[in-house]
């Protein structure tokens, strides 16, 4: 019995190895030939330890090197989806395209709209293709970055070749999106890069925040109402002399 038992913990933990139980956030990377892709919690890839926190270090593919990678999403009043990168490099002889897709499920509900931002620094890159940073978000709540899928509508998406050595480029916009129901972002770049050209200050973020439900509300006017009162009660003890 002690021998099946040993055995059963063994198979369990290995399966626990191979794919970890409920990590949604999801980080994918391509360049078109072979892709790179990591889960939360995943081991072998995802180098934090916490949760809603994927840290991928020193990814390779094919002429493509990228350095440092964190991808990171927060839930509540304020839902956060943010992707970031130190440092980009195409060490190749040709031009190529990176792709990064990053997405979580299950943000909070309810909201109505959602903030975009990007910015990068291109260097050593004039002459490059367009570089695009998207964002999408899906009331559906369907799992992006598995691993190139943009579940959702298109919100947003900022576009820019450089022409001058370094050359920076930065957007943010709002968009409406309302979902009364938990709901999925998902953040996509495209990045051109020359042979011998870097990326660096790579950062790409949505923020949306949750409208109080009306339970809420009716607290919060319940609370005030009675601030109010108490203050109204305080100022007639004032006037008859009550005041202790």
């Amino acid at each position: 019995m002690n021998k099946i038992k040993t055995m059963l913990l063994a198979g369990a933990a290995t399966i626990g190895l191979m794919s970890p139980a409920l990590a949604t956030l999801q980080l994918s990377i391509t360049d078109g030939t072979h892709t790179f892709s990591c889960a939360d919690g995943q081991l072998g890839c995802d180098l934090s330890g916490g949760a809603n926190n994927l840290l991928t270090v020193d990814t390779t593919l094919d002429g493509f090197f990228v350095q440092v990678t964190l991808t990171q999403s927060t839930f509540g009043s304020h839902n956060i989806l943010q992707l970031s990168s130190a440092n980009i490099e195409n060490n190749g002889s040709a031009e190529g395209t990176l792709t990064f897709i990053a997405s979580d499920t299950g943000f909070h509900a309810p909201v109505s709209n959602i903030e975009e931002s990007g910015s990068l620094t291109f260097n050593e890159n004039v002459g490059a293709g367009l570089s695009t940073v998207s964002f999408f978000a899906d009331h559906a709540n369907g799992q992006g970055a598995n691993p190139l899928n943009t579940p959702g509508t298109l919100l947003d998406s900022f576009s820019d070749t450089p022409a001058t050595n370094p050359d920076s480029f930065a957007g943010t916009h709002l968009s409406a999106f309302v979902s009364g129901t938990p709901f999925s972002m998902t953040e996509s770049a495209s990045l051109s890069v020359l042979g011998g050209g870097s990326v660096t200050g790579f950062d790409q973020a949505m923020t949306s925040s949750a409208i109080p439900e009306p339970s809420t509300w009716a607290m919060l006017v319940l609370g005030f109402g009675g601030l109010a009162l108490a203050g109204w009660r305080h100022k007639k003890r004032d006037r008859l002399g009550l005041a202790i």
